[in-house]
């Protein structure tokens, strides 16, 4: 198969990459018909497999991973893809020019990553899914194949990935490590290090991606911001990464302005050129951004977030990003487009786009 034929198998229009099937499908109508101006779903699919067709000339690739298989406390992250394209294009409207919606990674709500499945349930599911084809069947494999795919296709292009939980986040860093090798930075808004080795035995998970990207990018290279909750004392995580940069939620309060220019200064120091932002939504104080996973207290201000982006695109190249864990369903609100963490996902969106 050429890369096209592949990613028609194993991508989904915007909206559809939660393998229902026949259940719920009708919920992506309204978002998808904003999306491509017509009514019809069969005008919608030829539309969207046509736009896959002009990925080697985009300037940004959107890439939705709706999968909340390696979340932790609320499930719902699933939704955030949907949500906050949604709320993007209430709030903004249509995407600026340069920027293609690939669509969805197609994520079977159970399954997290191939190397946790036998070659048994592999196969049976390939047939099932794929009619035989030997493509990868868990969410983050086949993330990771999408944005192998786009790289070859548009090495170039700035990627921005919706989550999701933020186990999305490493396929990213493999897309980074494609690439860049290890020459490349990252700058993590989050509540929680996400750096742990493993999870009950798994490896790959919403609390380990940051852990295994340090293992091939210059450990130096990432900057945590608004970290505040953790079963470890900050002593231990900085014994056990004293190369990593972390400022906590607590000395980034009042400071502002301050912390904006250390993270630069940071990065320029050590040479750094090219930037990839992971914003988990949970890095956001609670108040602002209720609708999550593990929402926690005392965290950042959506403006100095924003400001932060800013900044650093006035510095470095950002050649990705991603927004995580916006989960909806746990607002009760139904309507995405209006749902408060939905439109902060949204804003953190635009500010990568922009």
């Amino acid at each position: 198969m050429n890369p096209t034929d592949i990613l028609e198998k194993i991508l989904r229009p915007p909206g559809r990459g939660i393998a229902t099937f026949a259940t719920a499908q009708g919920m992506s109508m309204p978002l998808l018909q904003k999306l491509y101006g017509v009514t019809g779903f069969d005008e919608i699919l030829g539309k969207w497999k046509a736009s896959l067709g002009t990925i080697a000339s985009a300037k940004t690739i959107v890439l939705g991973v709706p999968s909340d298989v390696g979340a932790c406390v609320f499930r719902g992250a699933n939704f955030g893809p949907k949500g906050i394209r949604e709320a993007y294009l209430a709030r903004y409207g249509q995407y600026p020019a340069g920027v293609l919606d690939i669509g969805d990674a197609l994520c079977i709500p159970q399954l997290l990553h191939d190397e946790m499945l036998t070659p048994e349930q592999i196969r049976k599911t390939q047939e099932d899914v794929y009619g035989g084809a030997a493509l990868p069947v868990s969410a983050l494999s086949v993330t990771e194949k999408i944005l192998g795919i786009v790289c070859d296709l548009n090495p170039s292009a700035k990627v921005v990935v919706l989550g999701g939980d933020h186990s999305v986040s490493w396929p990213s860093m493999l897309y980074c490590r494609k690439r860049f090798g290890s020459e490349f930075g990252v700058l993590h808004f989050d509540a929680h290090t996400d750096l742990m080795v493993r999870r009950m035995g798994v490896d790959y998970c919403f609390a380990t991606w940051a852990h295994h990207a340090v293992q091939f990018m210059k450990p130096q290279h990432l900057v945590q911001v608004g970290i505040r909750t953790s079963d470890r004392p900050r002593e231990t995580w900085e014994a056990q990464y004293p190369a990593v940069k972390q400022f906590w939620a607590n000395e980034v309060l009042d400071r502002e302005a301050e912390i904006i220019e250390a993270v630069v200064t940071h990065f320029k120091k050590l040479g750094v050129k090219d930037l990839y932002i992971s914003n988990d939504i949970d890095g956001t104080d609670v108040r602002f951004a209720p609708a999550t996973g593990t929402p926690e207290e005392n965290g950042l201000h959506p403006n100095f977030v924003k400001q932060l982006i800013a900044r650093v695109h006035q510095e470095f190249t950002i050649f990705g990003g991603d927004v995580v864990e916006v989960a909806p369903p746990l607002s009760g609100l139904s309507d995405y487009s209006t749902e408060p963490t939905s439109l902060l996902g949204a804003d953190y969106l635009h500010a990568l786009l922009n």
